[in-house]
């Protein structure tokens, strides 16, 4: 395997070349069984309904709380503040208002750490990192009602779902929307100190959706 690292401007980071990875067994074993991982049930704390995302328009909307289904029209967004950043998995109830569907819901997610990370258009993200990271997701639900489940486990506190080429016959309504959270010794760490080569150190506040949205940002 070869690595190579520069601080060059053109050439951030690292290149790895000719590299695989090998899971030791007994390792994960011991890792099983020395961090049981628990899990808790956290509701959203209040939610916004804005048709424009844009730092002012998130800086002065007023936020409602949480107290039942909301419906959603065509380009409008729901956010869901979670109240604190979470790790873990994400589910919502959908079910539908309105005429029967005559079309599949086409729903964007994305779930940010930051509020300001949701006016962002990760199309046109420039980033040594790759812009995976971002956490995205864009889903078909054929069928309502019905709970979609997000497997990917996310970072964040803030949660925006869009209904995308929305039929005007019928809205999506959304309720009972849950984040579970994974509860671990690891989870509660904020400040990560990353060892990249002997000479270069550097403190990551937060995680990588954040690391990303500062490489953006500057």
């Amino acid at each position: 395997m070869t690595v190579t690292f520069s601080n060059e401007d053109d050439h951030k980071f690292h290149k790895l070349t000719d590299q695989c990875f090998t899971a030791n067994p007994k390792l994960l074993t011991k890792a099983n069984i020395s961090v049981p991982l628990t899990t808790r049930t956290i509701q959203p704390r209040r939610y916004l309904v804005v048709t424009k995302i844009n730092q002012a328009t998130l800086a002065t909307a007023t936020w409602q709380p949480v107290t039942g289904a909301i419906a959603l029209h065509k380009h409008e967004r729901l956010i869901y503040d979670l109240g604190a950043l979470y790790v873990g998995h994400f589910q919502v109830a959908i079910d539908v208002a309105g005429s029967p569907m005559d079309a599949p819901l086409l729903m964007r997610t994305r779930f940010a750490e930051q509020l300001q990370e949701l006016s962002v258009d990760a199309s046109r993200v420039t980033s040594w990192l790759p812009t995976a990271w971002i956490q995205d997701d864009t889903r078909h639900v054929e069928l309502l009602p019905t709970t979609v489940q997000f497997e990917r486990r996310y970072s964040c506190r803030y949660i925006m779902l869009e209904p995308v080429g929305q039929s005007l016959k019928w809205q999506p309504v959304l309720a009972d929307a849950e984040f579970e959270e994974i509860i671990d010794d690891f989870s509660k760490r904020r400040n990560i100190v990353v060892r990249t080569n002997d000479y270069r150190y550097c403190t990551v506040q937060g995680t990588v959706s954040s690391l990303v949205m500062g490489v953006v940002e500057n």
